[in-house]
């Protein structure tokens, strides 16, 4: 009986929503351009050094169990995110996705391991008018565990804080 008193409760409460990137268990990440929110338990890894102020144009934040990585690149300007860049000889592109909106041309790219092991996807948003990119992007291992990582994915991508002179 215990059991399904404790089945009845977990069906009546409303999931955990440790999602929002406010709530406690987020950190902040400071990069030369910007600022992001990030789940405190991932590993940060910056990775192309800003050409403008001391700091980083992009950095990646890596789940516990690596099952997920998610990536941001937000320079002063508009800026090519070497980082992440397709290598032929170990993946391949599934997808691209190019749409023209209001001076912003924005990429959609799903890329996966040639082995198999990872899948990738990435928005590039580049605006022609005020010359500035972004990028996010998220490798995951399978769809479960994109499915899993999804709304942290989401929270730290409505996070981002750009900066300017």
């Amino acid at each position: 009986m215990p059991s399904i008193i404790l089945l009845l409760t977990l069906l009546v409460l409303p999931p955990p929503t440790a999602l929002d990137s406010n709530q406690a268990g987020w950190q902040t990440y400071t990069g030369a351009w910007f600022e992001i929110r990030y789940p405190a338990n991932f590993r940060v890894r910056p990775s192309l050094r800003s050409s403008t102020a001391d700091g980083y144009d992009s950095a990646f934040f890596t789940a516990p169990d690596a099952a997920v990585e998610f990536y941001v690149f937000s320079p002063q300007w508009n800026g090519r995110p070497r980082d992440i860049e397709v290598n032929p000889s170990t993946e391949i592109m599934t997808s691209q996705k190019i749409e023209q909106r209001a001076g912003q041309t924005i990429t959609r790219i799903s890329v996966k391991a040639r082995n198999g092991s990872y899948l990738r996807a990435f928005e590039d948003v580049e605006d022609s008018t005020t010359n500035t990119r972004r990028v996010f992007g998220i490798t995951y291992r399978n769809q479960a565990s994109y499915n899993r990582y999804r709304q942290m994915y989401v929270a730290f991508k409505a996070s981002l804080t750009q900066f300017a002179d």
